[in-house]
């Protein structure tokens, strides 16, 4: 753009972005509907082979609801499939987190982002609702790519294990033009 560097034309874009859409002082991510493709993993040790089947694989879908407050929806639905494709019962865990956009956060060495406030996480089975229970310390932050239609998000659990990073698409339900 005009012989400037990706990294200059980025800066450029980003000083110019609060002038345009400010949300609290803030540029906000695009509101709307976005929606993960589905992560599928085939489960073949020995030991799920023997509680599924063979040709059971997990799948995690993740959405995200982003409204134009700021104010959004997190959701990573995780299930185990059998070979046909069915879902195997007391595997389907939903965690939901409800949160709130936070600032634009600029580090070295790392893509602008915004944080969140997480106002409430759980996790809980769809066979049993009752099941939830808090997920405490959860992250989120929200990466606006380069790429129209497309944002990253991190998702970070306290002890680790089940923190990712995935690709979300806009997806059905997202408001025209948003």
């Amino acid at each position: 753009m005009f012989g400037l560097t990706r990294r200059q034309t980025l800066t450029l874009a980003l000083a110019l972005l609060p002038l345009t859409v400010p949300l609290h002082g803030q540029v906000a991510p695009p509101a709307g509907r976005w929606q993960s493709a589905p992560f599928e993993l085939g489960l073949m040790s020995d030991f799920h082979i023997s509680v599924y089947g063979s040709g059971a694989r997990s799948v995690r879908s993740v959405t995200m609801t982003l409204e134009p407050s700021g104010k959004g929806e997190f959701r990573v639905t995780s299930t185990v499939r059998d070979r046909r494709g069915r879902v195997v019962p007391g595997t389907q865990e939903i965690q939901e987190v409800r949160f709130e956009v936070g600032d634009l956060v600029e580090e070295p060495g790392r893509q602008p982002h915004y944080t969140s406030r997480v106002a409430h996480a759980e996790r809980r089975f769809a066979d049993e609702p009752a099941s939830a229970f808090p997920r405490d310390g959860v992250k989120l932050a929200i990466y606006v790519l380069d790429r129209p239609g497309t944002l990253e998000v991190r998702f970070d659990t306290p002890e680790g294990t089940g923190s990712f990073w995935e690709t979300l698409r806009r997806g059905a339900g997202a408001k025209p033009g948003t």
